[in-house]
């Protein structure tokens, strides 16, 4: 059944691009902004930001950097690459690279040092800036491992006494073996320095086996690690996030009807208010069940990731409702058996497109109302009968 028409009461005003919005997160903001202090009083740290896709995770990171910039430190990005192709330890590079691009050669070659040689082994641009290195010694796999990442830490270190960094490597769920482990070496060197290390990655992804799983295993023994995790936004929250994008008040009703369909996730957000702002009033009666294409594609990538029988056992729940119990999907999937149907719930639950639901241990729900209702809308009427 379809939900009630809420009311949109409109703002002169026009909007903001839902990329530029930012609203919420003070708690997370004092955490980063702690870390951001203590890194400028000579106490690195590393914080790492997680979150599902579309939480806000690099908006925040953004937000961070801002606020650093104002503090006086310099920024770094680095972003991991989905596809394979990317060479090893792609995020550093680009950091490194950006570093490299707004820094005299003079004062580069001071801060790099002897080491300059061995990062121009994965950042092959600094011989254009630095013309004189000279080639590496062979080394051993191991042992050549261990003078670049001893000579990126001297850099970092170096540099930070110039200027405080904040490094920000962005999607780390996407990252090399290689780049973890020089985060991992790099964090056990920062706790006396004016370095600060970021990482955005989506936790719904890193399963016990992903790579990242065993980085973050080894980095939450360290001291001067921290983990901020993103949650959904707050009703109040989505309301102020909407007038932004649309230039439109909410009405509670619409508020409630929007928090209750995207769970507060600023992605989803984003795409339904570009749907409220381009409604016009007849429109306005079918926009709360209309799921955008955005969401859809951001939902099916997800999907995408699971195995063909989770997705078939997920399908099948989506017919039930967003709550389904384990004996109905059961009943409907007879041919699966239990265990192979358990099996996918274990998997759905890891991905957090499911989770336990009030009314015993068989019971479960949806984590977004848009999942189930995107799974629901891939049925023909022919196979849901």
């Amino acid at each position: 059944m379809g939900e009630p028409s809420p009311q949109i009461n409109p703002a002169p005003a026009a909007s903001a691009s839902s990329a530029n919005v930012f609203v919420g997160r003070e708690p997370e903001m004092v955490q980063l902004k702690t870390a951001l202090e203590s890194t400028l009083a000579g106490q690195g740290r590393l914080v790492m930001l997680a979150g599902e896709p579309g939480i806000g995770k690099t908006r925040t990171a953004q937000e961070l950097a801002s606020y650093a910039v104002e503090r006086g430190a310099r920024v770094l990005w680095g972003w991991c690459y989905e596809e394979e192709g990317a060479p090893p330890y792609w995020p550093w590079v680009q950091a490194i690279r950006q570093y490299a691009q707004e820094t005299n050669a003079q004062q580069l070659r001071a801060e790099m040092g002897p080491g300059a040689a061995d990062i121009a082994e994965i950042v092959p641009d600094l011989r254009t800036k630095l013309t004189d290195l000279q080639t590496p010694p062979a080394l051993e796999p191991e042992q050549a491992r261990f003078r670049l990442f001893d000579s990126i830490a001297g850099f970092l270190q170096k540099a930070s006494q110039t200027q405080p960094l904040v490094v920000i490597l962005d999607d780390l769920h996407w990252a090399d073996r290689s780049s973890m482990l020089l985060l991992e070496f790099l964090v056990r060197v920062i706790g006396a320095s004016h370095i600060m290390l970021v990482g955005a990655y989506r936790d719904v992804e890193v399963s016990r086996r992903h790579p990242l799983s065993q980085t973050i295993g080894t980095l939450v023994k360290e001291p001067h690690f921290q983990r901020v995790q993103l949650s959904g936004l707050t009703q109040q929250e989505v309301s102020d996030y909407v007038e932004n994008i649309t230039g439109t008040t909410l009405s509670q009703q619409a508020a409630e009807i929007v928090y209750r369909r995207t769970e507060g996730n600023p992605l989803f957000l984003g795409e339904v208010a570009r749907l409220l702002g381009s409604a016009d009033p007849v429109e306005e009666q079918t926009w709360a069940n209309t799921i955008p294409e955005g969401i859809r594609d951001a939902i099916g990538r997800r999907l995408n990731r699971l195995s063909d029988q989770c997705n078939r056992v997920l399908t099948t729940a989506s017919i039930i409702g967003r709550e389904f119990d384990f004996a109905l999907l059961k009943a409907l999937l007879d041919d699966i058996g239990e265990g192979g149907i358990l099996e996918s719930i274990d998997e759905a639950v890891r991905a957090q497109l499911i989770e336990g639901a009030s009314g015993g241990t068989d019971h479960y729900q949806f984590s977004h109302a848009l999942i189930q209702q995107t799974l629901a809308e891939e049925l023909t009427t022919s196979r849901r009968v």
